[in-house]
């Protein structure tokens, strides 16, 4: 009996619990396995199961009750939107996770951005894969006008740019020089660099220049993100301002990127576009997949892998004399969002078939995102 009371007790309780909490179910349509997925869920959707909560108290956790690291979400405006975490899911099934009020633990960031007034006015982001730059208006002085992309390569999941910043601007370490963590060795110059966008009519890339205004969105654990905005430059006989919305996610080799021109009031065709080198080979995938990848061979530095992916359909995939570019329309007042990044042979992607599968399986979860069921 005693034995009997303690069970009804314990289902008692569970009940209780589930009660309390929000269940997600994640389903993975994709026949390969979904690592550190990011799953975004609207504070709305959480405040309907849970009542009056406060976003900054909601924990998550995994299908055997262990946290995960979550994120609240703000894009930048005072009231919270989403909380975000990160999931795993196998190929061709679901995992289940739970949302409920506590007290979160305090998680060690694995994204991070800020803008780097000490150094030409950089912004520069990364997260515990990949660090990427771009370049603001201090610079334009020294080095002339750019607003391309420039990436850093690394093997430490650790966050760097504040320290190879400090070190380099200190003359103690140069990030050009890989000091056992990684380096910028990736030349951008006048030219897209690693995958930024811009206009592409009449046959021409119409650059703009560097960024201007600088605003940070959200800032780790999970997610970094900032919005850029550019001045007027010319494409064709017509100024066109540009903004840029950046994000980067934990364990991501791709940060995402969101364009909006405004200027022209009638459809226009874009490229995203991988700088050429000397040194330098495309490696192409068939249109329907969306994606362009390109290797670079650094010699005894290894190889730094570039790949860009497209959400909207690609119209044509160009290799022209300076760059490999995928081409898409871009539609006024509809924001384009696409995604860009790197790998290197050091850390992760030996081969160039390691870094097309995970540019073709990225395009492959772009095209499929997880179902979420919330309950």
């Amino acid at each position: 009996m005693q034995k009997l009371s303690l069970f009804l007790i314990s289902l008692f309780l569970l009940a209780g619990c589930s009660g309390n909490r929000m269940k997600v179910t994640l389903d993975n349509a994709l026949s390969i396995d979904r690592f550190a997925e990011t799953v975004e869920i609207p504070i709305s959707d959480i405040a309907s199961r849970l009542g009056d909560i406060d976003p900054a108290a909601l924990v998550v956790t995994d299908s055997k009750g262990a946290e995960v690291p979550s994120q609240i979400i703000r894009a930048g405006q005072a009231e919270p939107l989403s909380l975000i975490f990160q999931a795993d899911v196998k190929a061709g099934s679901s995992a289940r996770y739970y949302i409920a009020s506590g007290t979160p633990q305090s998680y060690e960031p694995k994204a991070y951005g800020r803008f780097v007034p000490e150094r030409y006015d950089d912004y520069a982001w990364e997260n515990d894969r990949i660090a990427f730059r771009i370049y603001g208006p201090a610079l334009i002085a020294k080095d002339g006008p750019s607003n391309g992309l420039d990436v850093w390569i690394k093997r430490t999941g650790k966050m760097v740019i504040d320290r190879w910043y400090s070190d380099y601007l200190a003359g103690i370490n140069t990030y050009h020089d890989d000091n056992g963590e990684g380096c910028d060795c990736y030349k951008v110059g006048r030219t897209l660099g690693a995958g930024a966008m811009a206009p592409y009519v009449d046959d021409s890339l119409w650059l703009a220049i560097n960024f201007e205004n600088w605003k940070t969105l959200d800032n780790g654990p999970v997610r970094t993100s900032f919005r850029l905005t550019y001045p007027p430059f010319l494409v064709r006989d017509v100024m066109v301002t540009e903004t840029r919305t950046i994000s980067l996610d934990a364990g991501s080799q791709l940060t995402k990127i969101t364009e909006e021109y405004t200027g022209i009031d009638k459809e226009f065709t874009v490229a995203a576009g991988i700088v050429r080198r000397e040194e330098g080979s495309p490696l192409l995938f068939p249109p329907e997949k969306n994606a362009i990848a390109y290797r670079l061979d650094g010699g005894e530095g290894g190889i730094t892998y570039i790949g860009t992916v497209l959400t909207t359909p690609a119209t044509a995939v160009e290799d022209i004399a300076d760059h490999l570019m995928i081409v898409t329309h871009y539609r006024p007042g509809t924001p384009l969002t696409y995604y860009t990044g790197a790998g290197w042979s050091k850390w992760g992607f030996e081969t160039d078939a390691a870094w097309t599968r995970y540019v073709n399986e990225f395009s492959q979860k772009l095209a499929s995102p997880l179902k979420v069921k919330t309950e």
